[in-house]
């Protein structure tokens, strides 16, 4: 952090902030007079703060990432973060209007928030209560909400899967308030989605995956459709990759390939040496893993799982692809088998 003597200081009155100066000792006491919600919103701010907040109160921080978004069980249930690092639900109360609706999309601290019996979808940024109501979706029941970028970002745009299969466009930036549906033709419905270098890739029925403006196609095996796999889109790193659920009677598997463009097909990924995957219906991403994410194995896929079984009865299954096994996470009191747990990965590291 700049000393007072750095002649590079920025100066009050310059045209730049003089915030990102300010001495550590007054940020840290500052900060020690915040709540958790205050803590997270300093980390926003800069880099400077978001590095002086890590060194003074990291282990209070709550939204180190990552997080699981669930509904507890009950007919009162309330939505909750569960932390991988902690092995806890923490202790972080949602705005009421959130809490009302049911989750179908994230993106830096962003919630997607759909609300069924209105038929409407809102973004609601969980750090600053901002909200964004958007336009009538043409796809609901929402199964699926992605963001290209923050709805304060010039030229976001965003795509809604609906439970049905059908998948619309919006890019307000474009075509207003209106939706653009996309038509999977041939293919049948779409089953996940997600942004990769611009442009939105779709998964068919068929197991073409699309790219707008591109197309590039990926197609399964006999086998592979005997075990009904769950597909997952995953951008990781600039590249896409189409993550796979196997299921058979000698154990479940897993089965990772990543798109190669300049060839136009796809190849099997065996290892993710610094890398973790976190799957699940409404939300998957990728992240590296470093000192700064305790809890989290590298080389592992992270299943968020709304329904239970036998092999899996928890919320979180974790597969190593080193040891080709499945192991679980316990969730204290359970959760809601009638909503999909959602994980949630704001830009605050």
């Amino acid at each position: 952090m700049a000393s007072p003597q750095n002649p590079r200081r920025r100066q009050l009155g310059t045209g730049q902030s003089a915030w990102p100066d300010l001495p550590p000792e007054l940020l840290e006491s500052i900060l020690c007079r915040l709540g958790s919600l205050g803590r997270v919103a300093v980390r926003l701010v800069c880099s400077s703060w978001r590095s002086c907040a890590r060194a003074s109160i990291s282990s209070d921080l709550t939204f180190e990432a990552p997080r699981l978004l669930l509904r507890r069980p009950g007919s009162c249930g309330s939505l909750a973060f569960f932390s991988l690092r902690r092995d806890e639900i923490l202790p972080f109360a949602l705005p009421d209007r959130v809490n009302a609706g049911r989750c179908c999309g994230q993106i830096g601290g962003w919630l997607a928030m759909a609300f069924d019996v209105e038929r409407a979808v809102e973004l609601h940024n969980i750090f600053s209560g901002e909200s964004v109501a958007m336009p009538r979706t043409p796809a609901f029941p929402v199964a699926k909400i992605v963001l290209s970028a923050p709805p304060t970002s010039l030229g976001w745009v965003a795509a809604v899967l609906g439970s049905l299969g059908t998948l619309a466009l919006l890019q307000p930036d474009v075509s207003g308030v209106a939706w653009i549906t996309i038509a999977a033709g041939k293919h049948g419905g779409f089953k996940d989605v997600a942004f990769w270098r611009g442009r939105l890739c779709a998964q068919c029925d068929d197991g073409m995956v699309r790219a707008y403006l591109a197309a590039v196609s990926y197609l399964e095996g006999g086998l592979m459709r005997r075990w009904h796999p769950q597909t997952y889109l995953v951008e990781s790193d600039g590249e896409l990759l189409l993550v796979r659920k196997l299921y058979s009677v000698m154990g479940d598997s897993v089965e990772i390939r990543r798109f190669r463009p300049e060839e136009r097909k796809w190849e099997e990924v065996r290892e993710l040496p610094g890398r973790a995957l976190f799957v699940g219906a409404v939300a998957s991403v990728a992240v590296l893993v470093t000192a700064a994410l305790p809890g989290v194995r590298e080389n592992c896929v992270y299943f968020a799982r709304r329904e239970v079984d036998m092999m899996v009865p928890h919320a979180i299954g974790v597969y190593s692809l080193g040891d080709r096994e499945t192991a679980v996470v316990a969730i204290a009191g359970g959760h809601s088998v009638e909503v999909e747990p959602v994980w949630i990965i704001p830009s605050v590291a």
